[in-house]
């Protein structure tokens, strides 16, 4: 069985469906202006693109602190939760 959600300081994230591989960010108005929405989604494409398909079907739930972290630090911490969630489902 898979886990639920798991919660970092900055993001949550689970598992997707099985029949789909993409990785899914939800990101909502309430995390700022378009520009900053869209800056952390370009941020984590490009960080997820780094995993390829180790990172499988995912779903990416940013908290508003995401807008303001700087890439390493948010790299660390969706590599330290992929890590978890990884480890869970096993």
């Amino acid at each position: 069985m898979a886990p639920g959600w798991l919660k970092g300081q900055n993001l949550w994230v689970r598992f997707g469906r099985p029949d789909d591989q993409a990785t899914i960010f939800v990101v909502r108005r309430s995390l700022g202006t378009a520009v900053d929405r869209n800056r952390l989604k370009r941020r984590l494409r490009s960080i997820f693109r780094e995993y390829g398909s180790a990172a499988g079907h995912v779903v990416v739930l940013p908290l508003p602190s995401s807008t303001r972290l700087r890439y390493d630090v948010l790299r660390d911490e969706v590599e330290a939760l992929l890590s978890r969630l990884n480890d869970g489902s096993s």
